[in-house]
């Protein structure tokens, strides 16, 4: 009851924030991004702005921010539909990582969304998942990414094929340097207020823990809890990554149907 009065309250004060029309840091940043794509300094980090994400989604994103934030903030809670699961959508709505996400002007419920549907066998999403791992190389992605391309082979070779054509394109864009220097730097998120991972108590010693406990539950099939181990620092956001956790009976991580196909 505390944990819930306590989401509860959370969701209000975000929900407020949103509608006053708080800060959107998230969403600031994607649009210096953009910016600074074109005038240099893509990945200078200078507080609160900070991009690790591909210079290709920065162009990407260099579209998306030509439509208001409102806008924006109000295609997260119109996707959730998507999920086909009431009980899903009720839950997203009702907690405070859907809401920060919105209030941040994140993609955290998109990546979520496509999550799910890549692990019931969807072709279409698996494909967008793995694309945005590519995009936006966060380390929670990676065990769900790794595990599509272990249980499906169809995936491997279209997956290589874009990891080589989109490495070309970082190639020529002149970042590629840049851009492998900053996916290796410890940001300010490891001691931010907004850390809600283990990283807050135990710092950087989380790292190598939290990388073996996120093979031993990929290889368990837990993807969501493997998803939140294999990134050193937890923010509200990352835990609709658990949403992959909830599949309903039939569903499961390990269908067969699923399984060496890339169609759906």
């Amino acid at each position: 009851m505390v944990v819930a009065a306590v989401s509860l309250y959370s969701c209000f004060r975000v929900i407020e924030a949103v509608l006053t029309g708080y800060y959107a840091f998230d969403w600031e940043n994607f649009i210096q991004a953009a910016a600074r794509l074109d005038r240099g300094g893509l990945y200078e980090f200078d507080h609160p702005y900070a991009f690790r994400w591909s210079p290709v989604a920065a162009w990407i994103l260099g579209i998306v921010t030509l439509i208001p934030i409102w806008a924006w903030q109000a295609l997260h809670v119109a996707v959730l539909p998507l999920f086909r699961s009431w009980w899903l959508v009720v839950a997203c709505l009702v907690s405070y990582p859907l809401w920060f996400d919105i209030q941040t002007g994140n993609i955290m419920i998109f990546v979520a969304v496509t999550a799910v549907w890549a692990v019931r066998g969807n072709g279409p999403a698996t494909a967008l998942f793995l694309a945005l791992s590519v995009l936006v190389p966060r380390p929670l992605m990676l065990p769900l990414a790794g595990w599509l391309l272990w249980q499906r082979p169809a995936w491997r070779v279209p997956f290589a094929l874009m990891f080589i054509g989109h490495a070309l394109v970082v190639v020529a864009s002149g970042y590629a340097p840049e851009w492998s220097a900053a996916l290796l730097t410890v940001g300010p998120e490891l001691t931010s207020d907004f850390n809600f991972g283990p990283s807050a108590l135990i710092g950087a010693l989380w790292i190598p823990i939290g990388a073996a406990l996120a093979v031993w539950l990929t290889w368990r099939g837990r993807l969501g809890l493997a998803s939140l181990a294999a990134s050193p620092y937890w923010l509200p956001y990352y835990f609709l990554m658990l949403l992959v956790e909830f599949r309903t009976a039939g569903e499961t991580a390990a269908e067969p149907s699923a399984r060496g196909t890339a169609t759906s």
